[in-house]
């Protein structure tokens, strides 16, 4: 067997190891996983894969793609739940990861193939939309996996229709729109330019192809706008979706930011790296370092970088073509969010490989350092955990502040949490891992063994994170008890809320089966429940105590994760 085709088994059974095991460890413990996972159960209930209906009126603002995927596996093992719901993500990321390593290890090395996989592995951003039941993963895969094909249809002269790409490219489209086939058109396309490729020959090939990928999102959209539910209503979502969101013409603010949210939302989202690139910048020699060539003028150096760039070899000109494009695209619309970029992380990843490389072989200092930090990481996370299940860390070191309760809620849940052997194994890792990576340091390893060491041990703490540490304390988040709440009331029929147009009982309408219902669009007759945050109590009541009688039964002594308040439940009864 090659060192290739073993070096790609080796990634792909870590990855699966480390992405699969847990996904359903964790509950809903947010808004936007059961908003979605929601969508696929309303397609198995109402037999309706075309626009389904959930919580009564609302339609999904995205397209379907990934309810569909969500629908498929839960059919298969009877219900949508947490792990059949977040496992389309995951499969995502696997094929993202299997592909990209090949299409790396084929055009540079196996080594850096390897070590980018690993940096994406253990990437904070790409690691948690790998592990959610979230739009993103599915589409980033998608492109990502375009963006390869792509690039070796050029290799192989642009001849005829990728359809594979093609394929892909629609299917992005239909999980987020046509930026899923915007992007691996236009990068391909300026990279061709870049490389000499005649412009028209460039614009009418790719032109072809991009709407060739158009084409099933078009029907989808034909199909939903004739469905009951769709008609202008739906034309006026995807517009205020796809345009609406990028021109900042939206209904409403949706992650309104400026643009050096996205250069710290990428700083961010490469944790834990970061602060191994951080250190790394100490020992550089920076009096060497040059951003454009020498020249006589600024203009001569300009040109010179320019034509430096341009002459790049394929590979690293491709990948700052993407980096570069997507990156710079996100910087225009008002809206921008961390996952947004998500796309870059791949190609990202391959140049940190390289730099990383570069520092291995001038021997730095920066990966004892580094390993040192992880491993007591390793350590202290399990010594806390310690101090905890012994009860040495009291209720008071929280204070009496908004968060307080939630804080001591996540304390007490890791204290008495019963755990298997297999947990405690799991909770074992980082300190097996910091042992290792001590005993490499202390035999004064070199450097590539100490890089791998340092990308064990945050495995390693991925890993215990997602096993044992996240699903005890998230689950003290989770409206998934509201639910229980709300179901001793009416334990059958629907459930109302009294919430806005962008809040919703997400969670609790998941766990509650998609029962409930919005009060103020329905104004049900006769009696019920109904639930709504102690921040609109007044309003509320302004508005219905003339219509309904209204009786307080309950209020939590929690906040909701959705509405980030205490909820009230009034029974009612129409007058």
């Amino acid at each position: 067997m090659s060192d290739r085709k073993k070096a790609f088994w080796f990634v792909a059974l870590l990855s699966v190891l480390v992405i699969v095991p847990f996904l359903g460890e964790t509950i809903f413990y947010s808004k936007g996983e059961p908003r979605e996972a929601i969508v696929a159960v309303s397609m198995l209930e109402s037999g309706n894969w075309i626009l389904p209906v959930n919580y009564g009126t609302d339609i999904a603002y995205k397209p379907p793609f990934l309810y569909w995927t969500i629908a498929a596996l839960s059919s298969v093992t009877g219900g949508v739940t947490e792990f059949t719901s977040r496992l389309p993500s995951a499969l995502a990321f696997l094929a993202m990861q299997f592909v990209f390593f090949l299409f790396v290890s084929r055009r540079k090395d196996v080594k850096t193939a390897v070590l980018a996989s690993l940096l994406l592995l253990t990437s904070f951003e790409v690691h948690r939309a790998a592990v959610a039941c979230r739009i993103d993963m599915m589409q980033v895969s998608l492109i990502v996996i375009s963006l390869c094909l792509l690039f070796r249809w050029d290799e192989k002269g642009s001849k005829g229709i990728p359809w594979l790409a093609v394929l892909l490219m629609a299917c992005a489209t239909l999980t987020k729109g046509p930026v899923g086939s915007i992007f691996p058109c236009t990068c391909i396309g300026i990279y061709q330019l870049l490389r000499g490729r005649s412009f028209f020959k460039t614009f009418f090939s790719l032109l072809v192809i991009g709407l060739l990928t158009l084409i099933p999102m078009g029907v989808w959209c034909y199909a939903a706008y004739l469905q009951e539910q769709g008609g202008q209503a739906f034309v006026d979502l995807m517009l205020e979706e796809n345009t609406g969101r990028f021109a900042g013409t939206m209904s409403y603010e949706s992650h309104y930011n400026p643009v050096w949210y996205n250069f710290l939302t990428v700083i961010w989202g490469w944790i834990p790296w970061t602060l191994v690139l951080v250190i790394s910048l100490f020992g550089l020699k920076w009096r060497n370092v040059s951003l454009l060539p020498a020249g006589p003028t600024w203009g001569a150096r300009i040109k010179a970088a320019w034509a430096k760039f341009r002459a790049l070899p394929p590979l690293k000109l491709f990948t700052w073509v993407v980096i570069l494009f997507i990156f710079i695209f996100y910087c225009i619309p008002k809206s921008k969010r961390s996952v947004y970029l998500l796309p870059i992380y791949p190609f990202m990843a391959l140049l940190i490989a390289e730099y990383l490389f570069a520092q291995v072989q001038r021997g730095a200092k920066v990966f004892r350092i580094s390993a040192a930090i992880f491993a007591s990481l390793c350590f202290l996370l399990t010594l806390v955990f310690i101090a905890v299940r012994c009860g040495l860390v009291p209720d008071s070191v929280w204070g009496t502040g908004r968060h307080a309760a939630e804080n001591i809620a996540f304390t007490n849940a890791l204290e008495t949490v019963d755990l298997s052997v297999g947990k405690w194994l799991i909770v074992a890792l980082p300190v097996v891992a910091g042992l290792c990576t001590f005993r490499a340091l202390s035999r004064k390893a070199d450097a590539r063994v100490l890089l791998y060491a340092t990308a064990g041990c945050m495995l390693c703490l991925f890993v215990s994170l997602d096993g044992v540490y996240q699903p005890t304390v998230l689950a003290q988040k989770s409206d998934k008890r509201l639910a229980a709440c709300f179901n001793e009331y009416a334990p059958e029929g629907p459930f109302y809320s009294y919430t806005d147009r962008m809040i919703r009982f997400y969670g609790a309408n998941y766990y509650l089966n998609d029962r409930m219902r919005n009060f103020s669009l329905e104004n049900p007759e006769g009696e019920g429940y109904v639930a709504l945050s102690v921040k609109v109590k007044d309003e509320f009541l302004g508005r219905y105590s003339d219509t309904y009688q209204l009786e307080e039964v309950y209020q939590t002594p929690y906040r909701s994760c959705d509405l980030r308040s205490e909820v009230l439940i009034y029974k009612f009864r129409k007058k």
